[in-house]
């Protein structure tokens, strides 16, 4: 938004400009569509992993050699 503020600032400043500047309004404009549409597939109903990865029973368990604490006698 802040980009599309300062162009539009130019533009006024400088009026020949107007040609040169509509290809960046084009340009942010693809670039928001895009990054909306990225977000809004993300958050999509549909499940595209087919599970979590992460278990919650492997949370409990301390099996792994760096979930030791330093003073135990394991």
């Amino acid at each position: 938004m802040l980009l599309i503020l300062s162009i539009d600032w130019l533009e006024t400043q400088a009026p020949a400009l107007h040609e040169l500047m509509l290809p960046f309004y084009w340009i942010i404009l693809a670039v928001a569509f895009y990054l909306t549409w990225r977000w809004l597939r993300a958050r999509s109903k549909k499940d595209r992993r087919g599970g979590d990865r992460r278990h919650t029973d492997r949370r409990d368990q301390n099996e792994s050699p760096g979930n030791e604490s330093p003073g135990s006698d394991s």
